[in-house]
C-alpha cells in the first residue's frame, strides 16, 4: 500500500506559482555603509548601500632553496624537499600575528 500511495501522489496535479507572487528577498540584517552619511554629504554625490557578505581567506607559503628554486605549499611543514637539488630545506614557523 505504500508503494501506491507514492505513486498516487506523483499523478497528482502540479501546482505552479508565478514568478510575480512570490516576494523579493528581504534584505540582509549586515549592511556597510560606504559612503557618507545623507546629512554629511554634498547634493551631487549619491548615498548606497551594500549588503556585507562572508568570505573564506586561505594562505599559501613560499619556499625558497638555496639553490634558488621556490614552490607553494598550502601547509605549513618543518622540513621540505626541494624539489631542483633535493636538499632538505628547514623552515621557521612564520609569525602567528594576521596582519
Amino acid at each position: 500500500m505504500r508503494m501506491v500511495s507514492g505513486v498516487l501522489d506523483r499523478l497528482k496535479p502540479t501546482a505552479y506559482v508565478d514568478w510575480s507572487d512570490i516576494p523579493d528577498t528581504p534584505e540582509s540584517p549586515y549592511r556597510a555603509r560606504l559612503t557618507m552619511p545623507l546629512e554629511d554629504s554634498p547634493s551631487e554625490f549619491e548615498v548606497r548601500e551594500r549588503e556585507v557578505v562572508r568570505g573564506e581567506w586561505q594562505t599559501i607559503y613560499e619556499i625558497r632553496c638555496s639553490c634558488g628554486k621556490r614552490w607553494f605549499n598550502r601547509r605549513f611543514e618543518n622540513v621540505q624537499l626541494c624539489p631542483r637539488c633535493g636538499c632538505a630545506v628547514l623552515l621557521k614557523p612564520p609569525d602567528s600575528g594576521v596582519p
